[in-house]
């Protein structure tokens, strides 16, 4: 009866996996909105004290984890507040592989309002590699670094 519901399940996995193929932009679009909506995920959240460049004063880092109902990680959220830099990145997973990723960033140039605040990139992955990026600043978007960032604030175990 064990091997039936496994059977079972794994063949749910497959009919949802197969709804979100995350071949096109779109659909990697769709997924985000998917996972965005989801009611059937846990939120968990940490926040600590993070050192200015003076390493004097300290400003803040809050890292929010949502995971589904089997404990898989589908999106990561980051706020840092430094004095020096304030950033926001939002990191969304399928089966542990990065597939979009939002940077936005703000260095303080003494203006902090909401409106100098909006998404700098947007990065869309398929299978650990870049399938299309936008940059809203006046440089290239740079995926390598969007991949490195999603590794480091990948808590396993949070």
């Amino acid at each position: 009866m064990h091997n039936v519901e496994k059977l079972k399940f794994y063949i749910l996995l497959l009919i949802v996996s197969g709804c979100y193929s995350l071949d096109t932009t779109e659909d990697i679009d769709k997924y985000v909105s998917y996972i965005d909506n989801r009611t059937d995920t846990t939120i968990k959240s940490k926040s600590f004290d993070t050192p200015n460049s003076d390493r004097k004063s300290f400003g803040k880092t809050e890292i929010s984890e949502l995971r589904t109902n089997r404990s898989d990680i589908v999106r990561i959220s980051v706020n840092i507040d430094l004095k020096e830099l304030k950033a926001k990145y939002k990191f969304y997973y399928n089966l542990d592989v990065l597939v979009y990723c939002e940077i936005t960033e703000s260095k303080n140039n003494g203006d902090w309002t909401l409106g100098n605040f909006s998404t700098d990139e947007i990065h869309y992955f398929k299978e650990g590699k870049s399938l299309k990026s936008y940059s809203k600043i006046n440089q290239e978007s740079n995926q390598q670094r969007a991949l490195i960032l999603s590794k480091f604030y990948y808590l396993d175990n949070f």
